[in-house]
């Protein structure tokens, strides 16, 4: 069982439009005690009275909402004075609710406290969050990109952001319980057998050339191609023109030719810079946009037929509608079509409800990330597939809120209705006005646009775009290269190399040399398949790579299981026996973690020898065609003979090496070899670091 009651009722009385609604919204759940409610009421109600009215009547009803910038449902249609209740009861759909907020107006903490409040009442994996939210104080996006991160992308996000009436001094307020709040977000999720499909009408139209944001900081930007935001607006519109709310940005995101909307909400004439209802990203694409009346519905009608049928046994049970305040303001008297078409263009008889935004929340079609839109209507249907048990609810008029009572003194009812009236009659007269001064920039702008098609600056744009793109190929295949042939040499060489076409060979004075290789290693090679082997190998020297970076060695080679690297070139640092020893020390560290892990999993378990010698070499780039960076002299050859004379599991290093690190480490003389043209060397293996007084 999931039933869901929607109530609705236009009055000035907050007393009488909760009542009202919660009523309706009662009937439609036959009698069903709710789990949860959603409420949207408009700026003018003292919302902490009409919550408590709520929660009077259900002590344990957990209860989300938000102010609007206008209501609307099947039940009694538009309105911009009204309360909306939304009871759901069911016995199969988990639901959660939760609310965050923070003192900093951290994004990250207000949808983590969100959603652990909401999931403390749910045991199902979460299917759909609604969520509600302020975006005035607080990151609205911020708060979106932190939920899909918290969520997952198993879990689609929608909503919107709290309204008021357009150009009012409100605060955007959340609804939780009986709390009323602004810097904060609500969410309700939803767990269990439920079913849900989604349709955005995201109606402005792209028009001109496509731009470049080149200099933004959060929801300000300063600069589009290199000219003020502000002139780029007066381009389209006019010189003295303002960049009007009723022509948003399109914003693309990289690799999309989807995109969401950014209405101007302000202006800075000394900067040129305008303020957007939510960020735009520098190196963002952007288009302006414009939209007209008959634009707007018809798109709606196309887009609000949402297929369920790839979902099978999907009951529909009802309809959440977002949509943002910009689409009521162009619409004017006309708003009310937008619940009207849904009403045709959805299931019959099926309960829709909403309001008026300033910011819809919802992924693209096709995607799992949800974004925040502006002029964007976001209808989302949701249902399971059991069928709804028979709704009680009355035919009561929608005006039920005039004659609902007839103990009301008939004088002050009148004076009531008379400020009603007068309050709506102000709206009609703004939303005429409103009209033409659209009408006006709509001229200013297709002016602009008929230039812009006369004259050869796409023609120059299009060639312009093929070059830059063959600047971008050109570019990224020289990257490649580079990025392939510094991988090969030291850095310092490769750019050597690249100037030069040759790399003088040079003598460095002293360095320090690391040979390492595996204990019995031919026979382990006779033991195992080729495949197995080189996995291994990749292991550990993938491991050693990491080490040598840390401490600024330079990886020379592999041969075989023998891993070669140095320290002190090509960049000579007084340090590298220190250097070169810390790493060797961090690989024997590594080498016995991995042991006492294989020990455990019982895998076979491989021993490290490492040998290291310092002085002084020659380097330089062998070959033509494959290159090498390569290194000789008596001080290599000796730091090979260490490796080969040394223990598993142990450093052994020369006479000459530990002269430079004896203040160090401990370390413990453990014989001499014979060295060509050195005679007879001190060997010492490293037994631990010194402790720093």
């Amino acid at each position: 069982m999931f039933e869901i009651g929607l109530g609705q009722c236009e009055d000035i009385d907050v007393e009488r439009a909760t009542s009202i609604a919660l009523e309706r919204a009662l009937l439609g759940i036959g009698g069903l005690t709710p789990q949860v409610a959603l409420v949207f009421a408009g700026q003018e109600f003292d919302h902490k009275k009409m919550l408590q009215i709520i929660q009077d009547k259900f002590n344990n009803l957990k209860t989300i909402g938000c102010t609007t910038a206008g209501e609307l449902t099947s039940d009694f249609g538009f309105s911009d004075d009204s309360i909306i209740i939304i009871l759901f009861a069911s016995d199969e759909v988990e639901m959660g609710i939760g609310i965050g907020f923070d003192p900093s107006h951290s994004s990250e903490v207000i949808a983590k406290k969100a959603v652990e409040a909401a999931r403390n009442d749910i045991k199902s994996k979460e299917k759909l969050c609604i969520v509600l939210t302020d975006s005035f104080s607080i990151s609205a996006n911020g708060v979106i990109h932190e939920l899909n991160l918290l969520l997952g992308k198993e879990c689609k996000i929608f909503g919107g952001v709290a309204g008021k009436p357009f150009g009012s001094d409100y605060s955007l307020k959340v609804f939780y319980n009986s709390e009323v709040h602004t810097d904060a977000a609500v969410v309700l999720l939803f767990g269990g057998p439920l079913h849900f499909a989604y349709s955005i009408s995201n109606t402005w139209r792209p028009i001109g050339r496509r731009a470049l944001v080149t200099k933004s900081d959060g929801k300000i930007v300063y600069t589009i191609d290199d000219i003020n935001a502000l002139d780029y607006y007066h381009y389209y519109l006019g010189e003295y023109s303002f960049p009007a709310p009723e022509f948003p940005l399109a914003v693309y995101e990289k690799g999309s030719d989807q995109f969401y909307l950014r209405v101007p909400g302000g202006y800075d004439e000394a900067t040129g810079s305008i303020l957007f209802a939510s960020e735009i990203f520098e190196g963002s694409e952007i288009q302006i946009t414009e939209a007209s009346r008959d634009y707007i519905l018809n798109d709606l009608e196309e887009s609000s037929k949402i297929d369920t049928s790839i979902q099978s046994s999907f009951i529909p049970r009802a309809a959440f509608a977002f949509s943002c305040i910009m689409r009521k303001h162009i619409l004017g008297t006309q708003v009310k079509r937008e619940i009207e078409i849904l009403k045709d263009t959805l299931p019959k008889d099926l309960p829709i409800f909403g309001f008026y935004t300033y910011g819809e929340i919802g992924p693209f079609i096709g995607e799992n990330k949800s974004h925040l839109h502006n002029c964007t209507m976001i209808n989302l249907l949701i249902g399971t597939s059991t069928l709804p048990t028979k709704s009680a609810l009355s035919n009561l008029g929608n005006h039920a809120s005039v004659n609902i009572t007839t103990a009301i003194d008939i004088s002050n009812e009148l004076k009531k209705e008379n400020r009603f009236l007068h309050i709506k009659l102000e709206r009609e007269t703004e939303y005429r006005n409103n009209l033409e001064r659209v009408k006006d920039f709509h001229s200013s702008m297709m002016k602009t646009v008929n230039k812009e098609i006369e004259s050869a600056k796409q023609l120059i744009q299009t060639k312009n775009t093929e070059l830059e793109l063959l600047n971008r190929e050109l570019e990224s295949e020289k990257k490649k290269s580079d990025d392939l042939l510094k991988n090969i040499l030291p850095t310092e060489i490769a750019d050597q190399l690249k100037k030069d076409g040759r790399v003088v060979p040079n003598y460095f004075e002293s360095a320090s040399i690391l040979f390492t290789d595996f204990k019995d290693f031919t026979t382990i090679a006779n033991q195992v398949d080729p495949e197995e082997l080189i996995s291994e190998l990749d292991y550990y020297f993938s491991h050693f790579d990491k080490i040598s970076e840390k401490y600024g060695l330079e990886k020379l080679k592999t041969i075989g299981d023998a891993y070669m690297c140095a320290c002190g070139l090509p960049e000579r640092r007084n340090d590298h026996a220190i250097a070169i020893v810390n790493a060797a020390w961090e690989m024997q560290e590594f080498m016995k973690e991995d042991q006492s892990e294989r020990t455990r999993l019982g895998r076979r378990i491989w021993n490290l020898r490492i040998g290291i010698n310092s002085g002084s070499l020659i380097a330089g780039v062998i070959g033509k065609k494959k290159f090498s960076y390569d290194i000789w002299g008596d001080a290599v050859n000796i730091a090979a003979r260490l490796e080969a004379n040394g223990e598993a599991g142990k450093i052994n290093i020369s006479e000459d090496t530990y002269a430079l690190i004896k203040e160090q480490f401990h370390c413990q003389p453990r014989g001499k070899i014979y060295a060509k043209n050195k005679g007879e060397i001190e060997m010492y293996f490293v037994l631990n670091k010194k402790s720093i007084a």
